[in-house]
């Protein structure tokens, strides 16, 4: 990982933390899930954003089952690692969701109905598979992907399934996990091709 990488990974990293330190995370869920509802947003959240949720495993793997192209796979192992990681994790902290605690809390949509809300699994998915291609291809599908992540975040909460906490948690550790699969890679690649 270059120098810039890093900066940035550190930089959105302190961001997000000083974001929870500052802002209500039920004042915001509610904001989210209750003041920003509405049946455009409903029908954009469930039919357009879920559908292009999708591409961020598909297209990683097309360029790994056809191109061969080692950054597919190292793509969708990181979504996979982070989300079978955040499972554990929740079961460490078992944090409910926000219907447990508040009530009149909106619940719309196909997401999972697990009791335990931190961190969000979905969020570590899609951010684990956006940061990896990120930092493999830097291009704008990447940057794209990115967007998408971020757009998974919004709507786990809007859909009334997260807390913003879980959201910002979920994606801080992503970027933790993707970077040190990152060296990780790369390090045996770079053996790999010494002894070649």
């Amino acid at each position: 990982m270059n120098n810039s990488t890093k900066k940035i990974s550190i930089g959105l990293f302190v961001t997000l933390i000083i974001f929870l330190t500052i802002v209500n995370n039920k004042a915001l869920f509610l904001f989210i899930n209750q003041k920003l509802a509405n049946s455009v947003l409903d029908f954009i959240v469930l039919y357009v954003f879920i559908p292009l949720f999708l591409l961020m495993g598909i297209i990683p793997g097309i360029l790994f089952v056809f191109k061969k192209d080692i950054s597919g796979f190292f793509t969708l192992f990181s979504g996979a690692f982070c989300y079978i990681v955040g499972n554990l994790i929740k079961l460490i902290f078992k944090m409910p969701r926000p219907y447990a605690i508040l009530s009149d809390v909106r619940i719309i949509g196909p997401w999972h109905m697990s009791q335990f809300s931190f961190p969000s699994t979905t969020t570590m998915l899609a951010f684990g598979l956006a940061l990896a291609f990120f930092i493999e291809k830097k291009d704008k599908l990447s940057c794209f992907f990115l967007g998408l992540a971020c757009l998974v975040g919004f709507t786990v909460i809007y859909t009334g399934f997260h807390f913003p906490r879980d959201v910002v948690f979920g994606a801080s550790l992503s970027l933790l996990f993707v970077c040190l699969l990152k060296k990780i890679k790369d390090k045996l690649f770079h053996e790999k091709s010494l002894r070649s």
